[in-house]
């Protein structure tokens, strides 16, 4: 029947023909839906849910009509012709009309029952349906609509009444038969996650079944709920009495069973004795009641499996009065995880170490460890456990079997944890010691923090003392510069002094021409020795150009002596170096430029200075004689030259080289290593 009703739609939507029945409409692919493909469907309206929305049903399925402006005079069982076109809505396509007429009015569309699976696949959604179950809760949704829970096997659903609660029926716990339609909440991507049904007045809401009044039930042994030979499903309201162990603001309570238990069954002789099981059962209040533990309780609520154990649900509280307060069962580890103290409230033999703790959802959650064993422990308190890591804590609280695991035919308990009724459940048995592992941290922390501050004090030391040191020698070497210029001035140039006056009164005297030019010879020379000393006193006591290797180079070409051949200066930027090594650089310059002036009767001279990342390069060329050999540049007798241009090298880790050829002139060429000048 489907394959034909998509092979007419389809050949309907080729030929254009409006869409005439709603499995048409309903059927319809989202994109398609949104073509606003015509309509033209004769159906009867099953539900109104305002003046601009109703639902309407044919003998094919159902679907929504969406009016503007709105429609106030539609009631439920009118026989209407709808015209307009396809519209994508929520979950499936519907109907935007642009024409509606009543035919008539008659009996709302038939309904089909339905089961949970029904509604939550959307089988029969916006379709009318017939659910049948077991009222549960009853509340109100506003002033004018009310929520009804409604029992279904195991599931629960929602049925939502436009009609007040002060008007319903008695529906708690009754067997009820319920005409509405399907409905549900859908996300955007147009799928369905939970079903409900909505009813139009309590009229659709039939009991066949009263419930039994409250004061008419029996008083049930917890132990005794969903076991087999119950008299139907869903189960009824069970009643029970007995002592509230603990109560929580949640509406979560705890019982321990009044009711004697029924004798248990027979053990097999070879079988192990099982422990008995606990009496104490938890319960979910419909809304939080003031009860205290020791409070004698009647609470009434639906039975269901919750976890481990039997539970009440949508429970309520039917009187209660103080009593003596509860005392906890002494329970060694193993009988606390194998699940036979489920709900019961307990105190453990053992005591246990906290680990740790951490904010939960509702409170904190304690990690604990008790003789290797992990535990989990809940306190529903808004501030934190007022107990230090690693304290060693016995502990009374609820048991709460977590995990279950299946051996056979039998379930056990696998994990169980601990719901604390507040913090006097924590009985301190021995402090923390003081080495926690946190304060080690600290306390490590801290050390180490030390020990990082005297790495840099003495670091800091360390520079204080190299500074120190460096002005230290700084001043050192310029006392004694200024030592050897005093001993140079007071000597040597004194001395120079005298013998330039003394042949200066020689030449006066009548001389033969060859000892005048004798004279007049040794008279010159002593100028210029005398010259050179006096740049070299000065070169000692002007310490300025120590760092300023440029203006130390050109103070040599301004101190070439008369007649001397032409000094041409190449100078290049250079990083900042340090005085000593300028100095060395500058005196290199200035020996080498002597040999050329005094051995290699030279016409010009070039100094050259430049630099590259890695390297500085000092050259010195002349056109003159040059070497003879290779050997001429290691010292001869009486010739230091060349010797100490290799010393001072040395001292500033440089390296130095002659190039010549006879008659071709010399190239001395010095190179230092940048970092060389930071080691």
């Amino acid at each position: 029947m489907l394959f034909s009703a998509f092979v007419i739609s389809h050949s309907s939507f080729a030929a254009g023909a409006p869409l005439s029945r709603a499995i048409d409409i309903r059927m319809l692919p989202y994109e398609r839906s949104l073509e606003k493909l015509p309509v033209d469907l004769t159906a009867t309206i099953g539900f109104v849910e305002s003046g601009g929305t109703a639902f309407v049903q044919d003998d094919t399925a159902g679907t929504h009509l969406h009016f503007k402006p709105t429609r106030n005079d539609l009631r439920v069982g009118d026989h209407v012709r709808i015209q307009g076109t396809t519209t994508a809505g929520l979950y499936f396509p519907g109907v935007d009309v642009a024409q509606l007429q009543i035919l008539g009015h008659g009996a709302p569309p038939s309904a089909a029952p339905a089961s949970y699976d029904d509604l939550a696949t959307g089988r029969f959604h916006y379709q009318r349906v017939i659910v049948e179950g077991l009222g549960r809760t009853l509340t109100p949704l506003d002033e004018k609509r009310s929520l009804l829970r409604l029992a279904i096997g195991s599931r629960v659903l929602e049925v939502r009444v436009d009609a007040p609660l002060e008007t319903a029926p008695a529906l708690i716990d009754a067997r009820l038969r319920i005409t509405a339609l399907a409905a549900g909440g859908i996300n955007d991507r147009r799928q369905l996650v939970f079903p409900y049904i909505r009813v139009t007045d309590w009229n659709d809401v039939v009991i066949t079944k009263a419930a039994l009044p409250i004061e008419a039930l029996p008083i049930t042994s917890v132990v005794t709920l969903l076991q087999f030979g119950a008299a139907d499903e869903p189960h009824h309201r069970a009643r029970i009495r007995g002592t509230v162990l603990a109560a929580f603001p949640d509406g979560r309570v705890f019982l321990r069973d009044a009711t004697p238990p029924p004798p248990p069954r027979e053990t097999p002789k070879d079988a192990q004795p099982k422990p008995p099981q606990s009496r104490s059962i938890a319960i979910r209040l419909m809304s939080a009641v003031n009860l205290t533990p020791g409070h004698r309780a009647e609470i009434t609520g639906f039975p269901i499996m919750a976890g481990f154990s039997a539970s009440l649900a949508d429970a309520l509280v039917l009187a209660s009065e103080p009593d003596a307060s509860p005392v906890p069962a002494a329970v060694s580890l193993k009988e606390f995880q194998d699940g036979s103290h489920d709900a019961d409230l307990v105190h453990l033999a053992t005591p246990a170490v906290l680990n740790d703790f951490f904010r939960s959802a509702d409170g904190f959650e304690l990690r604990l460890t008790s003789n290797g064993t992990p535990l989990r422990a809940f306190l529903l308190q808004s501030g934190p456990p007022d107990i230090e890591i690693g304290t060693s804590v016995e502990l009374t609280g609820i048991c709460l079997v977590e995990s279950s695991t299946d051996k056979g035919f039998r379930s056990q308990a696998e994990r169980a944890s601990l719901l604390l009724r507040s913090a006097d459940d924590i009985q301190v048995v021995h402090s923390a010691p003081f080495w926690t592992a946190g304060r080690l941290v600290v306390a490590s922390s801290i050390l180490a923090g030390i020990v990082l501050l005297a790495f840099i004090w003495i670091a800091a030391q360390r520079r204080q003392i190299g500074a120190l040191s460096s002005r230290i020698v700084q001043q050192a070497t310029l006392d004694e510069r200024q030592r050897i210029a005093r001993e140079f001035h007071d000597t040597l140039e004194q001395e120079l002094t005298g013998l330039s006056l003394r042949l200066d009164a020689a030449t006066t005297r009548p001389l033969e021409d060859k000892a005048r030019t004798l004279i007049e010879t040794s008279r010159s020379l002593v100028s210029r020795i005398q010259s050179e000393a006096r740049n070299l006193v000065a070169d000692l006591r002007d310490t300025a150009q120590l760092h300023d290797l440029f203006s130390a180079l050109r103070e040599i070409q301004t101190r070439m002596p008369p007649g001397a051949p032409a000094l041409e200066l190449d100078l290049h930027p250079i990083p900042p170096i340090t005085g000593p090594v300028s100095h060395h650089l500058r005196m290199i310059a200035q020996e080498a430029i002597t040999n050329a002036l005094k051995h290699a009767q030279a016409t010009k001279i070039t100094l050259h200075l430049s630099s590259t990342a890695e390297l500085l390069t000092l050259s010195i060329a002349d056109d003159g004689l040059g070497l003879a050999a290779s050997a001429a540049t290691t010292g001869q007798p009486g010739h230091f030259g060349c010797m100490g241009i290799r010393e001072r090298c040395r001292k500033i880790n440089a390296s130095v080289d002659w190039h010549s050829q006879p008659k071709q002139g010399t190239i001395v060429t010095v190179r230092l290593p940048l970092e060389a000048l930071t080691s």
